[in-house]
């Protein structure tokens, strides 16, 4: 029986004070439950009209996940080089876990630039989505910098507790004697590019050398001075000095090793130029062909503007004595991309093939050499290169892998000209970048 109803029968049934105060104590019951029942009720609407919309923050939500792609981005490459070297210091036996934790950070860093990517594509996204796929950006990024950051800390750990300094020190001075017998070689494959490429390709390389040199020096240097604090005791505290050393020698070779990947890189492109070009004659010998089975006019001059770029392209690669074969690559794959949608109609299924087949190798090329262009420049500028360049660039990654790994060659192809697109894009988004900071 509920309580209003007992009180209310008592009131009928005793005298009159007893109930004048008993309907005044119901009164009283009723007024109150009504009062909270209001306030639960203007307390619950303001709750409701207080909650944020899925774009109240959204601005500053996608400001962090900018900033976090940037440091994630920096700590994996970080991470990748620290790899490097705790192998060579350790064996691989000894870093499989740090190899894994690595393998792990960059695919996770690489669903983070994939979801930015997708926000920054033509389709536009919900606010709800844009939200929960930045809140997701966010949490990938911080995941990633973590476990880079918990396996250096650990590494760190073990070399200090290596005990028998003297050892390491003439470890360390043996890498650094390697290292600095690089530096020749360098210099040479860095005047030899210099004068065979457009000055834009080799500057992100142009200084390393310099970079690598001030590096050995310091190396060397620091371990002098952790030889002359050695103790006969076996007692030693130069593990700071001999972690400074490292650090100088992994810049080192880190510069050594983009001169040598740069220049392997543009090589790789300018070969692959030569045989494009090659190819493209036979491709506008096909074409000219192609015209007297045009099935109508407009498909007869659609080859015709395609002849006459591809011939232009061809012309503007000839005599460049500081050619651009990156650049060079992108303009004869666009002109034969041209050639190939023009006659795509007059081929068979098995012509489709095979010219998508010999194409793709000049498109593979080139999407590597404007990748590996474009991560050298980011890797040189720091933080000066934003999230958009960077997303560009892990796209472009991404595409490739793709199409390296597609078995049929017209989608292969498709894939690898993606890849050219968006390293393109992310070199001028770079380039953009530096400039604005420049100011």
């Amino acid at each position: 029986m509920s309580l209003t109803k007992v009180l209310f029968e008592t009131a009928v049934s005793g005298d009159d004070v007893t109930r004048g105060a008993t309907v005044a104590v119901v009164t009283a019951f009723v007024v109150v439950g009504l009062v909270l029942a209001v306030g639960l009720l203007l307390l619950f609407r303001r709750r409701s009209g207080a909650q944020p919309s899925s774009s109240t923050g959204l601005p500053a939500l996608r400001t962090r996940a900018n900033i976090l792609l940037v440091r994630a981005d920096e700590a994996v490459a970080r991470g990748d080089d620290e790899l490097g070297f705790a192998v060579a210091q350790f064996g691989d036996a000894r870093t499989t876990a740090f190899a894994a934790i690595m393998a792990g950070a960059r695919s996770t860093l690489a669903e983070a630039f994939r979801l930015q990517q997708a926000l920054d594509d033509a389709v536009p996204e919900s606010a709800q989505r844009q939200r929960e796929w930045t809140l997701q950006i966010v949490a990938l990024c911080e995941a990633a910098i973590s476990a880079v950051r918990d396996q250096d800390r650990d590494f760190n750990s073990l070399r200090s507790a290596e005990a028998d300094s003297p050892a390491r020190i003439a470890a360390l001075e043996a890498r650094v004697l390697a290292a600095r017998s690089r530096l020749g070689p360098a210099g040479a494959t860095v005047a030899r590019i210099e004068a065979a490429y457009a000055p834009a390709l080799v500057a992100p390389v142009a200084g390393r050398i310099e970079l690598a040199t001030t590096a050995l020096d310091e190396a060397r240097a620091t371990l002098a001075d952790a030889s002359t604090r050695l103790s006969p005791s076996g007692v030693n505290t130069v593990a700071g000095l001999l972690e400074d050393a490292e650090g100088s020698l992994r810049r080192a070779t880190v510069a050594l090793d983009a001169v040598d990947r740069t220049a392997a890189q543009l090589d790789a492109a300018a070969s692959a130029l030569d045989d494009l070009v090659a190819s493209s004659l036979v491709d506008v010998e096909e074409a000219k062909r192609g015209l007297d089975s045009a099935p109508d006019p407009e498909t007869g001059a659609g080859i015709l503007r395609a002849i006459a770029d591809a011939e232009a392209a061809r012309s503007a690669v000839g005599g460049d004595a500081r050619r651009d074969p990156v650049a060079g690559l992108d303009a004869m794959s666009t002109a034969i991309a041209s050639l190939d949608t023009a006659l795509a109609l007059a081929r068979n299924q098995t012509q489709r093939l095979e010219h998508a087949r010999a194409a793709l190798v000049g498109t593979l090329v080139s999407a590597r050499s404007q990748i590996s262009l474009l991560r050298e420049l980011v890797s040189s500028s720091g933080r000066t290169v934003g999230a958009e360049a960077r997303t560009r660039l892990a796209e472009a990654e991404r595409q490739l892998t793709l199409a390296e790994a597609e078995t049929n060659p017209v989608e292969a192809l498709d894939a690898a000209r993606r890849a050219v697109i968006h390293a393109r894009d992310g070199d001028a988004l770079a380039h953009y970048d530096a400039m604005q900071r420049g100011r």
